[in-house]
């Protein structure tokens, strides 16, 4: 109070004490970080998902048809109601135990969904078991075989589909020691039933779609028997083995897909005549509500037309195209339809047509009805509907602007009237939201984050968003750790855009002094590391490097989701050639830093991110102290039809781009020093890669050191990621700050 009076007296005066007090803070600060425990590697690696992870609540989700929802707290299900302050027990693990056989008994939890108030299910030991609340009665409903996966249950009957040896089997509730029925035979030897296909691109999850009645079943056929096959080496066997997988590369032959549909009434199995050419993408499958038809979006294997074609499901035959899209560069389904119940022939579509990802209200018959939602913002996904189907709540950005991109940043909530697609804004707390509807549709369960909010989740109303009441409100898990402090900030970037960024400063940061920077990148599509989440989006080995001594720095450049259509397209034929190019505007703003060693810098990514740590150090030589890249892309035409293709066209028809973007052709600019990482068994991007650039560095007289983690997929999981965080930063210290550590 005494120095407020005083600066309003006398500023000068202020100015001078502030100088003399500043020593005093500085020294309190570090007085404070000394008293903290250091958080070490170990811990940000192996505690990140435990201990250092904000407290939340197990299992969250509504009961269905009730105002009530459930989560778990240790070995017990809870219940909470939205009037009522206490949360009970529900039933206790030690309940469900003692009705399961000894050879069965649960150590913990199992994701359990809600058949109504009064009725759970969960999939264990290969059963599907029930639990009747009224009778504290546990009920195995349906058995499924041993090696099966790719479990889909029917909520309604408790019939499970599932996969075994490529083939698709159903068993239905009450069937007991009885076989499964058999849906296919012909799986095996490249023909695949009831899975993923394409790769898990185009929205493409899973490979079974059960009817909205229960009585038919949808499936995936996928003949990759045309596909190339690729090696990978097992060095469990003794001598090593060969595990051969079909990997379609760019350019290359792709797999075949069809649509089968069972009807389970009748035993017959009918396949949709979705026509030719028998390589286009079949995607986003959804049933209307009646189970007659089917609604399927075709893709070209160009990617630059979608038609949206409806099907009988009896008969196989297509009904109708509902509507076309086109795009020159590319269109990307990414959401099946959504159809609404209480108008069997309308569905919800989501598409970029306009620029940006929005909502489109669709009739089967007579085509659009009218866009539900526009402007300069992005619908990520659809929450759910109220009984009557009046309003969605869906989550979003914040409005986006090329000059000022912190929209982007965020996720929020928001109401949707679909009569005349007005849009109410639920969520006003900075952050990011993520909801789940009640059955009503009167309440949202919002679980978020922010910068300063480590995770909270609230009920809202779906009216204005009014909170209703408080569920968690975690604490800090780091609160007593030296961890480094997350900032946001936005710099310019490439063709004038403003570009989100994150810096990670060491506890005991000094603005006088001057820090090296590890740079942590990864710049290609489908994935934000920058955001208004708890610690900005970054990983816990962030905090920690910081400790050890590094600003650490990100940019979502070009090419990064939520930023609209063009932002991304940026990179089309040409991917990592703008984006690097940003890369270093960002590299040029940590220059002008006055805290910055700008002739200390490091570079580090995984997967798409390592080809940009590659394409870095290549095309920029003499920049960076240390780089090190993990399952980088070194050559685009090595890569997967589906995602290379749709970024970069066929290397038969964008022969340029692929040669400049082929890293290999630059391994004789490599000055620096750089550290290639693969997975011994990588089947995203196959080792052949990495092989590559080591051959051209070997050509070219160039010194490259490389690490294979043997048995390890596309990235280090388990226990062995502290050894692999240990070979990266290990790495970098050595080169960056010798004789530091």
């Amino acid at each position: 109070m005494l120095l407020g009076i005083f600066a309003h007296r006398n500023p000068n005066l202020m100015l001078a004490l502030r100088a003399l007090l500043a020593p005093l803070f500085v020294g309190a600060a570090l007085l404070l970080s000394a008293q903290q425990q250091p958080l070490t590697l170990k811990d940000a690696v192996l505690k990140a998902g435990t201990e250092l992870a904000p407290e939340r609540l197990r299992g969250l989700q509504w009961i269905e048809g009730a105002q009530r929802y459930s989560y778990v707290k240790g070995e017990q299900l809870m219940r909470g109601d939205i009037g009522k302050r206490m949360d009970r027990v529900l039933v206790e693990l030690s309940a469900i135990n003692a009705q399961l056989p000894d050879s069965a008994k649960l150590k913990a939890w199992l994701p359990v969904s809600w058949s109504d108030a009064n009725r759970f299910t969960f999939l264990h030991n290969q059963r599907l078991y029930a639990y009747d609340l009224t009778k504290a009665e546990l009920q195995a409903v349906t058995r499924i075989e041993s090696g099966a996966g790719h479990e889909e249950i029917e909520p309604g009957t408790g019939a499970v589909a599932f996969v075994k040896d490529d083939n698709i089997m159903v068993m239905r509730a009450g069937q007991g020691k009885n076989k499964p029925t058999p849906i296919t035979s012909d799986g095996g030897n490249g023909i695949v039933n009831g899975q993923s296909v394409h790769r898990q691109e185009y929205g493409v999850e899973k490979g079974l779609f059960w009817g909205p009645k229960g009585g038919k079943l949808a499936f995936y056929r996928m003949d990759e028997s045309m596909v190339t096959t690729y090696m990978l080496e097992d060095i469990g066997t003794k001598p090593s083995t060969f595990e051969p997988i079909r990997y379609p590369m760019a350019g290359q032959a792709s797999h075949h897909v069809t649509i089968g549909v069972h009807d389970l009434a009748t035993g017959a199995t009918i396949f949709l005549k979705s026509g030719e050419p028998l390589d286009q993408y079949l995607t986003n499958i959804s049933w209307e509500p009646d189970e007659k038809h089917l609604l399927v979006a075709h893709l070209d294997r160009a990617t630059q037309i979608l038609r949206m074609v409806r099907y009988d499901a009896a008969t196989g035959e297509a009904k109708g195209t509902v509507f076309t899209e086109r795009d020159e560069k590319y269109v990307e389904p990414l959401q099946a339809a959504h159809h609404l119940k209480t108008r069997p022939t309308q569905f919800i579509w989501r598409s970029r047509r306009d620029g940006w990802q929005h909502l489109y209200l669709y009739d089967v018959s007579k085509g659009l009805v009218r866009q539900l939602t526009k402007g300069a913002w992005e619908v990520d996904r659809i929450v759910g509907l109220d009984p009557k189907e009046s309003f969605a709540i869906v989550e979003g950005t914040g409005s986006i602007d090329p000059k000022n991109p912190a929209g982007a940043l965020e996720a929020h909530l928001y109401r949707i009237d679909l009569a005349n697609g007005r849009t109410t804004r639920l969520t006003s707390e900075p952050g990011s939201h993520h909801g789940q509807i009640s059955s009503d549709g009167k309440y949202v369960i919002d679980t978020w984050s922010s910068l300063t909010v480590p995770n909270r989740s609230v009920i809202r109303n779906t009216r204005n968003g009014a909170m209703m009441k408080t569920l968690v409100d975690a604490k800090d898990p780091y609160a007593g750790y030296a961890s480094g402090k997350v900032e946001l900030l936005s710099i310019a970037g490439e063709n004038g855009d403003m570009l989100n960024a994150r810096v990670i400063k060491p506890s005991t940061f000094q603005s006088r002094q001057r820090y090296p920077v590890l740079i942590y990148v990864y710049n290609g599509p489908h994935v934000q590391l920058v955001s208004n989440s708890f610690l900005g989006g970054a990983s816990p080995w962030m905090l920690h490097a910081a400790e050890r001594g590094y600003v650490v720095f990100t940019v979502d450049g070009h090419g990064t989701p939520n930023r609209g259509r063009d932002f991304e397209q940026v990179v089309h034929r040409q991917l990592g050639v703008v984006e690097v190019k940003d890369q270093m505007r960002g590299v040029a703003w940590l220059k002008q830093q006055p805290w910055v060693d700008g002739d200390r810098l490091a570079v580090h990514g995984w997967s798409y991110g390592g080809h940009m740590t590659t394409a870095m150090l290549t095309r920029h030589p003499g920049v960076f102290k240390a780089g090190v890249a993990g399952g980088p892309v070194i050559d685009w035409s090595l890569y997967e039809v589906m995602y290379g293709e749709r970024y970069m066209d066929t290397p038969q028809e964008n022969p340029e781009g692929y040669s400049t973007t082929t890293l290999s052709n630059y391994a004789k600019d490599l000055k620096d020093p750089l550290l290639i990482i693969t997975g011994g068994k990588d089947d995203t991007v196959v080792p052949e890669h990495s092989y590559q650039f080591l051959k051209a560095c070997v050509a070219a007289g160039v010194q490259v050191d490389f690490f294979n983690y043997p048995g390890h997929g596309h990235n280090v999981r388990g226990k062995d990621r502290l050894h692999l965080m240990e070979k990266v930063l290990g790495f970098i210290d050595e080169r960056v700050m010798p004789g530091v550590r």
